[in-house]
């Protein structure tokens, strides 16, 4: 008989490339040993958006944070952790550099290893889809590789994740990008406005509670465009977010 002790030790976040567990981890093996090296979230962060606040009650900086929820479209959006050393490494490798398809897997663990640990605050989502990349995205369309593995991770079909054979949301055509840092407001949302406008529903998501998932927020420019979408084009119910990171100010 095999016993814990015997077995070979996860080798740490992100070293997950050469892990004996690379293949044969679980969500739970895997968002526990990332948590012991990527950055928490801040002890006092917002409700709605996940940014680092001064004190708890305090003011949150975000602009969206300060509209009605009719106006933001999203109810919130939660984050497993701040976008800096090593995650943040970790996920620009796999949105820009060609050969680092394989965090699809990793990352996917992580999006089901946090839902697993809040299954209370997200017994209610009806669906869950990736924000998605436009079908010609070099290197890979990294939302969709990453929703791919976490729909196989989920292997009881526990979390509605939508079908990565069947999408229900569609990225037409590629849009401006929007990076992580140095742009302005206005230069985001115009970003985020022309991504919506290239997002196509493949199916009805009429009155459904839908967590939309993606790998990094900023502003939240495209969780409200792409909740304004899902929820006047689609008639959705609500729109909430789970991110990998939320970039600290």
């Amino acid at each position: 008989m095999t016993h814990a002790a015997d077995l070979p030790k996860p080798l740490g976040f992100p070293n997950c490339p050469r892990c004996p567990y690379v293949l044969t981890g679980t969500p739970e093996t895997c968002a526990l040993c990332a948590a012991k090296t990527i950055k928490p979230l801040a002890q006092h962060h917002c409700a709605l958006c996940s940014q680092n606040l001064s004190a708890a009650g305090a003011a949150c900086w975000n602009k969206i944070c300060n509209w009605t929820p009719e106006q933001r479209f999203f109810t919130r959006v939660d984050a497993i952790a701040l976008f800096a050393y090593p995650l943040e490494s970790a996920i620009k490798r796999f949105k820009y550099d060609e050969g680092n398809a394989g965090w699809g897997t990793i990352f996917g663990r992580l999006v089901v290893g946090w839902l697993n640990a809040h299954a209370d605050e997200v017994a209610d989502i009806d669906l869950i889809l990736g924000n998605p990349t436009a079908p010609d995205r070099i290197p890979i369309q990294h939302i969709e590789a990453m929703m791919k593995a976490a729909h196989a991770e989920d292997s009881l079909g526990r979390w509605h994740i939508a079908d990565p054979e069947s999408p229900v949301l569609i990225k037409w055509h590629e849009t401006k990008k929007s990076a992580v840092g140095g742009v302005r407001w206005s230069e985001k949302m115009e970003a985020a406005r022309e991504h919506a406008a290239a997002l196509r529903l493949r199916q009805g998501v009429e009155g459904k509670r839908i967590l939309l998932v993606d790998d990094v927020f900023t502003t939240g420019s495209q969780f409200y465009t792409v909740g304004k979408f899902l929820m006047e084009t689609g008639k959705a119910k609500e729109v909430r977010g789970l991110v990998l990171a939320r970039v600290p100010r």
